[in-house]
């Protein structure tokens, strides 16, 4: 392969993914692979036998520096270019067919990060923009499943719902930042 088959080759991946974090999307491996065929890259890709194509993709994208790469929880890998999508956009864009993941990653992050309880509502809100009955439905199956033991929930004496892990708050902890977080909102 010329060096400039090697540059057409790294042009084309990074366009791909940049053009797909752009979109506020993830691209899969074996997506860029089958678009570069498409793009007349077959014969570059395939021009050592002994060598699979989706490791010679992947060795390209490892030298471009913003481009990030995680195995999805479908087992694929996916793709993204951290300056256009976080790491923790990417990761949402991933869960977000997967409610009940979907949730207890973010309830988890904020329990274990910040360290605080996060009320219900804001599964409500932008980006995650959940109707309330697919959460309340989440959460009656989080309840029964036996990979979510440590999420808990709390309510305020004003009626307020939080969510919280157990892995990272204890039930005092968690009720006494839920009241107080309840309070401030009543009070701005």
């Amino acid at each position: 392969m010329s060096v400039t088959d090697e540059a057409d080759l790294t042009r084309a991946v990074l366009e791909m993914v940049q053009e797909a974090s752009a979109q506020t999307s993830l691209i899969a491996l074996d997506e860029i692979l089958k678009r570069l065929r498409a793009h007349g890259f077959a014969a570059c890709l395939d021009a050592q036998p002994e060598v699979d194509p989706c490791l010679r993709v992947a060795a390209v994208m490892s030298k471009l520096p913003n481009i990030t790469t995680f195995v999805s929880r479908s087992g694929r890998t996916l793709c993204h270019d951290q300056t256009l999508l976080s790491h923790t956009y990417a990761r949402f864009l991933d869960n977000k067919d997967a409610v009940e993941v979907l949730l207890a990653e973010e309830i988890r992050a904020n329990s274990r990060d910040y360290p605080r309880p996060v009320p219900v509502e804001l599964f409500e809100k932008p980006p995650f923009d959940l109707a309330p009955e697919t959460i309340e439905a989440a959460l009656k199956a989080m309840a029964a499943n036996p990979k979510f033991p440590d999420i808990t929930s709390i309510t305020t004496s004003m009626g307020t719902t939080y969510l919280f892990s157990s892995l990272y708050l204890e039930h005092n902890h968690a009720t006494f930042l839920a009241q107080q977080d309840a309070s401030f909102a009543m009070n701005p």
